[in-house]
């Protein structure tokens, strides 16, 4: 429950409400862009918007005294991503919305890659990393070293994640447990007869 209290605050403030919105209110509206633009997949999308905003509170969380993180340094459903000791940065919100950026930025290439829209999407969020004054083709993972390589290496962490959550993303999350009861609603025909249970999902 404290993790959730302080990534709803996180994103209704991120350290100052100011006129300009936070660096994750702007990721988010990136992320909710590309999920308009991409197949209707709600269970997909509902994880991506999961783990885009777990990454953007990780790296914000990692830079805070007494914050405790959610993927970074912690074993998740059998998954490590381990954490080695690394300086504080001179510019801490500078660092937070390095890493935010880069976080965000590798998880969407990853994840829109196959979208119908891709080029589009593609050239949208390189634009706005360009916006950002980032290098888009740093692609470092050392956060000892840069927020840049700790955006990256949480990136990289929860997409290696991703690909162990029994989600079979590497299959295009096929099915691989839930047996529908209904049968498929065949298109093109009109109306649905062969539909079995009213309260159930259909294929």
């Amino acid at each position: 429950m404290k993790k959730l209290l302080l990534l709803f605050s996180f994103f209704l403030g991120f350290n100052n409400i100011e006129a300009q919105h936070s660096i994750a209110r702007q990721w988010n509206e990136q992320v909710l862009e590309a999920i308009r633009a991409d197949f209707a997949r709600p269970t997909v999308h509902a994880r991506n918007l999961f783990h885009t905003s777990a990454a953007m509170y990780d790296a914000w969380a990692i830079y805070e005294d007494d914050v405790d993180t959610y993927f970074f340094g912690k074993t998740v459903n059998g998954y490590n991503t381990p954490m080695l000791e690394f300086p504080k940065p001179a510019d801490k919100l500078a660092a937070q919305e390095e890493a935010i950026s880069y976080a965000v930025y590798r998880i969407l290439k990853h994840r829109l890659q196959n979208s119908p829209r891709v080029v589009i999407l593609f050239q949208e969020l390189e634009a706005f990393m360009d916006e950002l004054g980032y290098d888009k083709e740093n692609t470092n993972t050392d956060f000892t070293c840069s927020a840049a390589g700790m955006g990256n290496y949480i990136a990289e962490n929860i997409i290696a994640y991703g690909l162990t959550d029994l989600s079979n993303e590497g299959n295009e999350y096929q099915n691989i447990s839930y047996e529908p009861v209904n049968p498929p609603l065949v298109l093109q025909q009109s109306g649905n007869p062969n539909i079995m249970d009213l309260n159930r999902w259909q294929p």
